[in-house]
């Protein structure tokens, strides 16, 4: 097992990051991009996250609530001039400013790898145009159904993504490349959405987890396969990863090189709550640290003031999708 922490190339890291200019569309706190060094082939590259006192009142955009509230990461696994691309930022802008710092480290060659087909993980991607971009196969379908919406601005309301560069590469299984001498699994899984491909570094134990785990809780897009996202969980903690980089998520914790598998046991513990209390007369009215506190006692999640509306809508949408069906056995948590 490489270290996580390798302190000369994470100095050098953050020398050049202190001599780059930020976007000229990220200026701001909320939206600037940060630099992470994790380890000597892995940088996280983290935007957004304010204190909720920053936060001017006014109208809410899909990246304000989807992304930078919340906090957003992208990882880049790189070696000699080659560099993987995890997932491209909201917009080009950002998108942009990553791509020119791992230039300006030396990268020539760039691999992009998409999450899943959420507007917040494929903003950037025409910046990728000219290299090659993978997903799963369920990825470049979704995309390719809803590119007119997406360009248009009417998937998620605007902004548009205009123009979108699909994914070019479907993967349905898993699947090991090389990045220089990196070994990368790219893992498709159907937690949050059905589409999902986390990646794996098993020589460094280290899994980047896309949107299948956030802090403070998920953010539920599909409540009818909770059962199966939560056999899923299951099945993905036993792979064998010590350490979980997640896209959304405190940065101090991914900066000091990611979270353990109590962030799993946090997200089965969230979703099966979701299911068994769904009948409850008041459901709707439950706050999120009533589904949380044991997570957050045992240090495994943080409460983030955003996720209360993401938990309000979670709450919503569970609802709706369980009321007129009998709640399912859960298999009991690790």
């Amino acid at each position: 097992m490489k270290p996580l922490l390798s302190s000369a190339p994470a100095a050098l890291a953050f020398v050049l990051a202190a001599a780059f200019p930020l976007p000229v569309a990220a200026q701001d706190a909320a939206h600037a991009v940060r630099p992470m060094p994790i380890n000597d082939h892995l940088v996280a590259f983290y935007q957004g996250r304010p204190d909720q006192a920053a936060v001017k009142p006014g109208p809410r955009q899909w990246p304000d609530l989807g992304a930078i509230f919340v906090g957003v990461a992208t990882y880049a696994i790189h070696d000699g001039d080659t560099a993987l691309v995890y997932d491209s930022f909201t917009d080009p802008v950002s998108a942009q400013w990553v791509r020119d710092w791992l230039v300006k480290a030396g990268v020539r060659r760039f691999i992009l790898v998409n999450s899943h087909w959420h507007l917040d993980h494929i903003g950037g991607n025409v910046v990728y145009a000219d290299s090659m971009r993978i997903a799963t196969e369920a990825t470049r379908a979704k995309l390719a159904m809803k590119r007119e919406a997406i360009e248009a601005g009417t998937e998620e309301g605007p902004p548009e993504i205009r123009p979108l560069a699909l994914p070019d590469l479907g993967v349905t299984s898993d699947t090991t490349m090389m990045v220089g001498k990196v070994r990368v699994l790219l893992r498709p899984i159907a937690i949050h959405s059905a589409d999902g491909l986390v990646i794996e570094l098993p020589d460094d134990q280290l899994l980047l987890a896309g949107d299948t785990l956030e802090d403070t809780a998920t953010f539920v897009a599909e409540p009818e396969s909770i059962p199966q996202q939560y056999r899923n969980l299951g099945a993905m903690r036993g792979w064998g990863f010590t350490k979980i980089l997640p896209n959304h998520g405190n940065p101090a914790v991914i900066a000091a090189g990611g979270y353990g598998l109590g962030l799993i046991d946090a997200t089965r513990a969230y979703i099966r709550a979701l299911v068994e209390h769904s009948h409850d007369a008041d459901f709707q009215k439950q706050p999120l640290e009533s589904f949380v506190a044991g997570a957050i006692k045992h240090g495994d999640v943080s409460l983030w003031w955003p996720y209360r509306d993401a938990h309000a809508n979670n709450l919503a949408v569970v609802a709706k999708a369980w009321k007129d069906k009998p709640v399912p056995a859960f298999e009991p948590a690790p």
